[in-house]
């Protein structure tokens, strides 16, 4: 019986395998990864719909506890999953502006696309001059839905 040490291809965490298994599960969002014999092709067994349900909620918690390189990895994932929605944006603009030195300099300009993709998407006007407010607004409203 060997480890073997793999990349999960849903959420990028690492995964330790036995070798002598036929599957296991990624520790960080839950995928099933099964292994063949051949070690270095693995299938994911989850749904368009229930990847996000289970990256999403990671993807906020990241964002909520500060580290915004792993939510912005999460955010990634969901976008290339489904760019309609806006809460994904937020979270991937508001990890960037995070990550930056904003309010100090300039917001980079992908977390100001992103905000504004967020706010298209929900409908809701988007100014430059409400960043902060958005920064606070996407942090609480994820707490209440119980996405964190």
């Amino acid at each position: 019986m060997a480890l073997v040490s793999l990349k999960c291809p849903n959420c990028a965490g690492d995964i330790d395998l036995d070798d002598s298994r036929e599957f296991g599960f990624c520790m960080y969002c839950g995928s099933k990864v099964l292994v063949t014999k051949d070690v270095n092709h693995i299938n994911i067994e989850m749904s368009v719909k229930e990847q996000r349900a289970s990256l999403k909620p990671l993807a906020a918690a990241y964002c909520q506890k500060g580290e915004f390189d792993k939510a912005l990895e999460m955010t990634k994932n969901l976008i290339s999953i489904n760019a309609a929605d806006a809460d994904i944006w937020r979270i991937d603009g508001v990890s960037e502006l995070m990550k930056s030195d904003f309010p100090i300099a300039d917001p980079p300009e992908s977390a100001v696309r992103s905000l504004e993709n967020s706010c298209i998407l929900s409908g809701t006007p988007f100014k430059k001059e409400q960043m902060d407010f958005m920064i606070f607004d996407v942090v609480l409203n994820l707490a209440k839905k119980g996405d964190v």
